[in-house]
């Protein structure tokens, strides 16, 4: 499903691109979001700039893709949401436009939103990533360590400080949302620049988050039993 934004985008058009597969569970089943943004900037060369994106966020986007095509035949009782996020880099119009317009029954079936942005470049010597999120994140935060530790080779850094990216979106409503993106990111010089090309990204980074993320995904997609 496609779902246009209504705010321009640098005065164009932008959407959102949402997909779901329902979960087994009868009645009311709970929800877990996988989401990235689509779009890319260049913000020292202006609005009309080449503006690659090959990091920011094609990495997410393609991770997005590469968890739906893994679990496409995985069955569990919680419902599955992808969803693309146009206007990111602009304000986070595409998902604070979705979660303003989620419906109040929606709202309460949400149990976790993963977000990547930008898993594809490798800023030190050991492949890390960042787990964003707030207080209200703090088990998705465990979950997502403890499945880094598992199952991927990364060393984890967290911050309870949401910035700029649309786990914010979800965060502020009291939603449980964590952003996934590359360890010591502030260390990428060549985001918003023409130089975010494919030639800077390491694909085995990425690899390492996607199976971090996926490993929770399934997680997250089993009610626990009390």
């Amino acid at each position: 499903m496609v779902q246009p934004i209504s705010i321009p985008v640098l005065g164009d058009k932008s959407q959102n691109v949402v997909a779901e597969r329902l979960g087994t569970g009868s009645g009311t089943r709970d929800l877990v979001l996988v989401v990235a943004h689509l779009d890319s900037i260049n913000i020292s060369g202006g609005p009309e700039a080449n503006a690659p994106g090959a990091d920011d966020n094609a990495t997410g986007s393609a991770g997005l893709l590469e968890i739906a095509r893994v679990l496409k035949d995985h069955t569990a009782e919680r419902d599955l949401r992808f969803v693309l996020f146009g206007g990111e880099e602009e304000g986070l119009f595409g998902s604070q436009q979705y979660i303003d317009n989620l419906p109040a029954a929606d709202r309460t079936r949400i149990r976790a939103v993963i977000n990547m942005d930008m898993i594809g470049t490798l800023n030190a010597p050991t492949p890390s990533v960042l787990l964003e999120g707030a207080a209200v994140s703090q088990s998705l935060i465990d979950e997502l360590a403890k499945a880094a530790a598992t199952y991927a080779a990364l060393d984890g850094q967290t911050s309870l400080h949401p910035f700029n990216s649309d786990h914010v979106s979800f965060i502020e409503e009291g939603l449980s949302a964590v952003l996934t993106i590359e360890g010591t990111d502030g260390a990428n010089d060549n985001v918003h620049t023409v130089n975010d090309t494919l030639d800077n990204i390491d694909y085995d980074l990425a690899l390492e988050i996607l199976r971090m993320n996926v490993a929770t995904t399934v997680k997250a997609l089993v009610p626990v039993e009390i």
